[in-house]
């Protein structure tokens, strides 16, 4: 098995997914001048679900990856990933104040906060912004409130079918909406880089509220040229005994998030 080739691009997502920017670093702006409208509230209000649990699949390189994403608002998002449905190679946990990351193939785990990741700087996301991603939410970023970061967006006019898009002013992050209550689109692009997220096929998963079963990730570096296709089923809302964290095996050895990101290959 091949680790670089399967495990690599699921990796470099949930890298790039959890760079952080602190909120003591983002410029504070007043109320003047902003008009957030019914809609921005809206998508950037948290779900009326706090628990969801989906299966999801995709191929790398022609090598079948699938496994589970579990989320519990504002306190987890844990993501395994498993080769051809028998062995599970990795897993990340993403918590509010750290990033737990295993390699189960050499029995091997990191702890790292948000700061020592890469990418951070340039794309400033934290925790919250990696749950709004896979909320289907609005996110600003450096700020958990929705007061303060709907300061900082702005709705634009809606094209023909009635989509409207919304500026981060901050960092500049684009959004694309349905114009009611769905995030469609995310991308933020830099002189080397673009980052975005496109959502599809919306399905009822509880008395109203719809969650994407596809997701569909681009990533563009220097070095790297990624389209993730992620196809999600079993999308369940109900809450479920799994605990925050995953108790990490005394089997394990814990490294430095350099020598696991080594030990991968990559």
């Amino acid at each position: 098995m091949n680790i670089r080739k399967t495990i690599f691009p699921l990796i470099l997502l949930m890298l790039v997914l959890s760079g952080c920017g602190s909120v003591s670093s983002v410029k504070k702006k007043g109320r003047a001048g902003n008009e957030s409208g019914r809609l921005i509230p809206v998508l950037l209000a948290p779900p009326p679900v706090t628990e969801l649990t989906a299966s999801y699949s995709t191929t790398v390189q022609g090598t079948r990856i699938s496994g589970q994403i579990r989320m519990r608002r504002d306190h987890s998002i844990q993501i395994n990933a498993n080769v051809l449905g028998l062995m599970e190679v990795g897993r990340i946990e993403f918590l509010p104040d750290r990033v737990v990351m295993t390699d189960r193939v050499h029995n091997l785990y990191s702890v790292c906060h948000y700061a020592d990741i890469p990418y951070r700087n340039e794309i400033g996301l934290d925790f919250y912004m990696v749950e709004a991603l896979f909320w289907n939410r609005l996110f600003s970023p450096g700020s958990d409130d929705i007061v303060g970061a709907s300061v900082r967006l702005k709705e634009g006019s809606p094209d023909i079918n009635g989509n409207v898009p919304v500026t981060e002013m901050e960092y500049g992050y684009l959004f694309r909406t349905d114009g009611k209550s769905k995030l469609l689109s995310s991308v933020k692009s830099g002189k080397s880089y673009e980052v975005g997220i496109d959502y599809s096929d919306f399905r009822d998963v509880s008395a109203g509220y719809e969650f994407p079963g596809g997701m569909s990730i681009n990533l563009r570096f220097p070095d790297t040229d990624l389209v993730l296709n992620l196809k999600l089923s079993q999308i369940s809302v109900e809450k479920k005994n799994w605990p925050d964290m995953t108790q990490i095996s005394s089997r394990m050895k814990k490294v430095t998030f350099e020598e696991l990101i080594e030990s991968l290959g990559l």
